[in-house]
């Protein structure tokens, strides 16, 4: 339940901020700054743009943390995949050894009679 809140405060938010972004670029279609705040009103613009980017992915479900986890979680995946291929190889290896050493100790037993 808790991060079932959780995940709509962060949709929720992200929508707030395209919004926001939407807004400030419809007003800067309609109004014009004045050269006194232009510098810091282009620091505040690119700030909020930049962070465009991560607004989008939790828009559509994708959260940067989530992708993280996922890739930690194919890697480790992998790891023990070549783990138990290896061990695979091993096991096959000593059958092979045991059908072998019993294929010899059949043929000597065929051999005394």
């Amino acid at each position: 339940m808790a991060n079932q809140n959780k995940d709509i405060r962060h949709y929720a938010g992200a929508a707030g901020i395209f919004v926001l972004i939407v807004l400030l670029l419809l007003f800067l279609s309609f109004n014009e700054i004045p050269p006194v705040n232009k510098d810091l009103f282009v620091a505040i613009v690119g700030t909020l743009v930049s962070s465009l980017g991560v607004v989008i992915y939790t828009i559509i479900g994708q959260q940067p943390d989530e992708v993280n986890k996922l890739q930690k979680k194919n890697e480790s995946l992998s790891s023990i995949n070549n783990q138990m291929e290896v061990r695979n190889d091993q096991l096959e290896q000593m059958i092979i050894e045991m059908q072998k050493e019993m294929i010899e100790k059949l043929s000597e037993l065929k051999g005394k009679k």
